[in-house]
């Protein structure tokens, strides 16, 4: 214990007087409440022999309600934006360029899944060639890379910061105004059919959520108690879009035909947004004295958040592999999704997760390590992002393994998310220490 403490204490007497607690806080609560959320929701089961995964938002329809507390993703955007707006001006103090800001934010983000990347792309063939049925293989795959839409979003989302930043420094709450319009009309289009234009509100509705870091960043928001107001605005806002305007209930992708809030985002992810802000505003002060009393439980956010893009990056991969340790091995008690056997057996498929995915953070963790990017301007670096974004997109929409290709894997895909990762220099070299920018 005297250790723990100790270790607490020189991480305390590290941390910079201006570095924002609450903002790192609230970035490792919502990262881990997603990891849980799919660890909660995944269904494994045999039936006839075959195995079958699902969600168990499927299975129990109800429990999409409960998604209104576990989309927790726009809160990750709202740190993201405030963060950035940060980095942004320290950026334009130095007098650096853009592009280098660009550049170097993006490394960052994508350098960690460069592993996950190619331990998946010779995997999948490799259990495919041990006997592992294609159907097992090519869903192992898919789920391990579901949480790479955010990379998508997310590197796209910083490309256009130094836009977005622009515009707020002159209109403020007018962009989201605008942009929240924006979502609506792409709302209507989506609904009459028009096809693609549904794909646009990631960018707009997650784009809210980033403006609303830019205004956090300036101390333009209410915090204190009159965020509850704001929470409670927003709520009823989700309310009205369900019960009057026939919006879905789940604020998360749900597999099937079945409509979501999320895939594409919606107009009541925009509202919900705005409850989860109220409700950060209120807990910001409480939240930030209890992180300055207490080292271990700053030391406790600052050691989780050093790692926090392998932890997400890899938690389904964890997921999968658990999966097939206790299923396909018959380790794994017979009981029916949603029973009470189930339910009793979830802290116990929680457990085994974590661990797994423990294991694989302190393998992986070093890539999260980046130091200062190799000089690159604009064209090779918005280049290097966009193609690597496009690269990104065709393997989550193909899928990264089918047996029906040549060598199994999207190779087009994969030539383009490499080619955009050299581009940006995220390739090659080793991991040095994170700057601190």
């Amino acid at each position: 214990m005297a250790r723990l403490r100790d270790g607490a204490l020189r991480i305390e007497e590290r941390t910079p007087a201006e570095r924002d607690r609450f903002a790192d806080l609230v970035r490792v609560v919502a990262i881990l409440m997603v990891v849980l959320g799919h660890w909660l929701v995944a269904v494994v089961v045999f039936d006839d022999g075959r195995l079958v995964t699902t969600q168990l938002l499927v299975v129990e329809p109800w429990t999409r309600w409960a998604t209104w507390v576990w989309q927790v993703m726009p809160l990750f955007f709202i740190v993201g934006g405030r963060v950035n707006a940060g980095s942004l001006r320290r950026n334009l103090e130095r007098s650096e360029t853009t592009s280098t800001w660009v550049r170097r934010r993006t490394r960052r983000l994508l350098r960690p899944m460069v592993p996950l990347l190619l331990l998946w792309v010779v995997l999948g063939p490799v259990l495919s060639v041990v006997g592992l049925p294609a159907a097992i293989v090519e869903r192992a795959t898919e789920v391990a890379f579901m949480p790479l839409w955010f990379l998508v979003v997310y590197s796209l989302i910083i490309v256009i910061a130094p836009v977005t930043w622009w515009l707020h420094r002159r209109a403020g709450w007018w962009v989201l105004a605008v942009a929240t319009v924006l979502v609506a009309v792409v709302d209507v289009l989506h609904r009459a059919g028009v096809p693609l234009v549904g794909q646009a509100n990631y960018l707009l509705v997650f784009g809210i959520a980033h403006q609303v870091g830019y205004l956090w960043a300036d101390d333009r928001l209410p915090f204190g108690r009159r965020g509850l107001l704001l929470a409670g605005a927003g709520l009823l806002s989700v309310v009205v879009l369900v019960v009057a305007f026939d919006y879905p209930i789940s604020m998360v992708g749900v597999e099937g035909p079945t409509r979501s809030n999320a895939a594409p985002p919606t107009l009541a992810l925009v509202a919900l947004a705005v409850a989860q802000t109220g409700l950060l505003l209120a807990l910001r002060g409480p939240c930030e004295r209890w992180l300055q009393r207490s080292a271990l439980a700053w030391a406790a956010v600052a050691t989780t958040g050093a790692t926090i893009i392998t932890i997400f990056l890899w938690h389904m991969s964890a997921l999968v592999a658990v999966a097939a340790l206790t299923h396909l091995m018959g380790w794994w008690p017979d009981v029916a999704p949603a029973s009470a056997a189930w339910w009793a057996l979830r802290p116990v498929w929680v457990l085994l997760c974590a661990v797994v995915l423990v294991l694989l953070v302190l393998v992986f963790r070093r890539a999260e390590r980046v130091g200062a990017p190799a000089p690159g301007g604009p064209v090779p670096t918005i280049s290097g992002v966009v193609v690597a974004a496009g690269g990104l997109y065709r393997i989550l929409e193909e899928g990264l393994y089918d047996p029906a290709r040549a060598l199994r894997v999207p190779v087009v895909a994969v030539m383009l998310l490499l080619a955009g990762l050299i581009l940006l220099g995220a390739l090659g070299g080793s991991p040095r220490e994170r700057t601190s920018d």
